[in-house]
């Protein structure tokens, strides 16, 4: 893992080039504590700052082909490199030891752009052809690292976060609105899109050159490609008995090739199927103890650390749990959360940040269980839309009426509950099926984003753009007549609507930046092409079959994992943000969305955040999530738009509430 940054700037000389770089390779410090690397070849100049797992002991340096007319930077693992190595030298390149990013610029000599395709792995890769005067930028294929770039007049420049673009004094500070209307739809920046509009992400399965100052991006690999050419899928083959085989068998291989053979790993436990079958399956792989971390949530119905220790005992781990209360929970926000240089809707962000600075201390790599749940349709809402029409049958009387006692029976002390489920069902009575998806997962519906920008970004949105990325999704999937008018949208297209966005914009970044944070790498083994080309082409009813989600991954994990882990429903990794805004950090958040604070910040209107919050904290409303999400776009807009200010008395709102009552 690394930070990588460079720089195409004919218009400075050498050594105004690599100080830009270096700027910005010290902004990227907390990603490769290993050492830094420079280089300038004129017109581009390249840096990295190395987390050093392959080859620990070489020296830091840039990528670099025998004759030198490719050189690049990349962040990142090639897990299938042994077998690429062997081929490229089989064709006649000269190999120096060193990590296993060094065969890129051999690869992009015999494949040029189309590079990426060969690779097993996760990487955001900046290549330097000297012949050609071209840069080549290309991301892993679901987006587990991340890569930004800034384009400004003849300068072009690229970083692994966006702090780092923000070292260059031509790179402009200005929100980008459409990009935060959507923010506020998803509770993540998925795509394209960033918080600034200086900036925009390369998104994931891209490749983009860049030549005499032109542009071209293409899409090399889309999940859904396997569904709609060439044969039968291989995992349609066979009874029900042999898609439970295949898909042990292909996790196996996943968790496999994850497993780092150079260096000490560890495992987020979470107390469910995935991240526990990740634990099992590099147990019989390493064959010798290793540590596992999970959180224990000090708030009743949020525990999942029994569970985790279930697993941990199973597997004979050196088993360590991180406490987190509303205590911790304000130090994470307060040390991490509310200076991050992009917003995240997501409130386990804290308790992500806090296990991984707590393993970072014991092991070098983690592995994780994202991406289990959009693979095997392990989510609730995707069993909601097979039932989303029995609500809009509901007469409007009736269906208010049920709305009105699940909201009075809903607990306040568990976010997964019948109440929840059922208030959250009928709320989205009418919506259409991506729209009805985005506001179960989301956390603002598209008008309701919209009124939450400052008028003055409110007024540069076109009223479509909250929702443009569910509409191209839809869009590309009716061309590839996966979704079509008139009829509901199967299980797939909810799940590859999550795999485009929530996925790569929220999980992945969040476990990126908490990882990094630390100088701490993440794998996931369910993202290996292979394998996600594998579960996205079972039959639907081997995803989800009666009321169960994750179907056949359950039947694969049975005598491998408790069976009271696999009986019960998902909960999710995410703190009590709800309750403690309601109890101990209701200061907090009353201060950091006071009217005052809000008209500073310049991005939200106060006049709609205000009656939000008040419903949360009265009780009439469970927004905890959108709540978080304006609280970490505010807090996003104070550090880095208006710039850094002192921080407030802690519980100065709690008595201006109390004043106003």
């Amino acid at each position: 893992m690394c930070g990588i940054a460079g720089l195409v700037a004919p218009d400075l000389s050498a050594p105004e080039r690599l100080e830009r770089v270096r700027a910005m390779v010290h902004r990227l410090r907390h990603r490769g504590p290993s050492g830094e690397a420079l280089w300038d070849g004129g017109e581009c100049a390249l840096g990295i700052a190395r987390l050093a797992i392959v080859a620990p002991r070489e020296p830091v340096r840039v990528l670099e082909s025998e004759t030198g007319d490719v050189v690049g930077v990349a962040n990142g693992e090639i897990y299938n490199h042994r077998a690429i190595e062997h081929d490229l030298r089989a064709r006649g390149h000269r190999l120096v030891p060193g990590p296993d990013t060094a065969l890129l610029p051999h690869l992009y000599e015999e494949r040029s752009q189309d590079f990426p395709e060969v690779l097993d792995g996760m990487f955001a890769v900046a290549l330097w052809d000297r012949t050609t005067r071209t840069l080549t930028l290309a991301r892993d294929r679901a987006g587990e690292k991340p890569l930004f770039v800034a384009a400004s007049g003849r300068r072009f420049a690229f970083a692994s976060e966006p702090g780092a673009l923000l070292s260059l004094p031509w790179v402009s500070r200005d929100p980008s609105p459409a990009g935060l209307a959507r923010y506020l739809v998803h509770g993540c920046l998925a795509g394209e899109d960033s918080a600034f509009a200086a900036l925009r992400q390369l998104p994931p399965a891209h490749v983009l050159t860049l030549k005499d100052g032109q542009e071209r991006m293409r899409r090399y690999w889309r999940p859904w490609d396997t569904l709609v050419h060439g044969d039968e899928p291989p995992a349609r083959a066979g009874g029900m008995d042999a898609l439970v085989e295949s898909t042990s068998e292909a996790l196996a291989a996943a968790v496999a090739s994850r497993v780092p053979a150079e260096v000490p790993f560890g495992v987020f436990l979470s107390g469910g199927v995935d991240s526990g079958l990740v634990a099992v399956l590099a147990a019989r792989v390493w064959r010798r103890p290793f540590p596992t971390f999970s959180m224990k949530l000090d708030h009743r119905g949020y525990d999942e650390a029994p569970l985790a220790r279930r697993v941990a005992r199973s597997v004979r781990s050196r088993h360590h749990e991180v406490v987190m209360g509303p205590r911790e929970g304000e130090e994470a926000f307060a040390t991490w959360g509310a200076g991050m240089d992009h917003p995240l809707g997501d409130p386990s962000l804290l308790p992500t940040w806090l296990l991984a600075r707590y393993a970072s201390r014991i092991v070098p790599v983690v592995l994780t269980g994202e991406g289990g749940d959009e693979l095997f349709a392990g989510y609730p809402t995707y069993l909601g839309h097979r039932h989303a029409g029995l609500a809009d049958r509901l007469p409007r009387p009736v269906a208010n009426l049920l709305l009105h006692w699940a909201r009075r029976l809903r607990p306040r002390h568990h976010h997964v509950t019948i109440a929840h489920m059922v208030e959250r069902f009928l709320s989205v009575r009418g919506l259409s099926p991506f729209e009805r998806h985005l506001a179960w997962f989301g956390t603002a519906r598209s008008d309701e984003a919209l009124a939450f920008l400052a008028p003055d970004l409110r007024r540069q949105v076109e009223r479509e753009a909250p929702l443009e990325h569910a509409r191209h999704l839809e869009r590309v999937l009716g061309d590839m007549e996966l979704m079509c008018d008139g009829r509901a949208p199967g299980l797939t297209a909810y799940q590859l609507l999550d795999f485009e966005t929530y996925l790569p914009g929220d999980l992945l970044t969040k476990v990126d930046r908490c990882t990094m944070a630390h100088g701490l790498e993440s794998r996931a083994p369910f993202l290996r092409a292979a394998l996600v080309e594998f579960a996205l082409g079972l039959p639907e009813h081997a995803r989800l079959r009666g009321t169960s989600g994750k179907w056949v991954l359950k039947r694969a994990a049975a005598g491998l994992l408790p069976p009271e882990i696999l009986r019960r429903r998902k909960q999710g990794f995410s703190p009590p943000f709800s309750a403690w805004a309601r109890g101990p950090l209701r200061g907090l958040v009353l201060d950091a969305l006071s009217p005052d604070r809000i008209a500073a910040g310049g991005v939200l209107d106060a006049s709609q955040v205000t009656p939000l919050l008040r419903a949360h904290l009265d009780g009439r409303e469970d927004r905890g999530r959108t709540l978080w999400a304006l609280l970490s776009l505010q807090s996003w807009a104070e550090h880095w738009v208006q710039g850094a200010r002192p921080a407030p008395e802690r519980f100065a709102a709690e008595k201006l509430e109390l004043s106003r009552n």
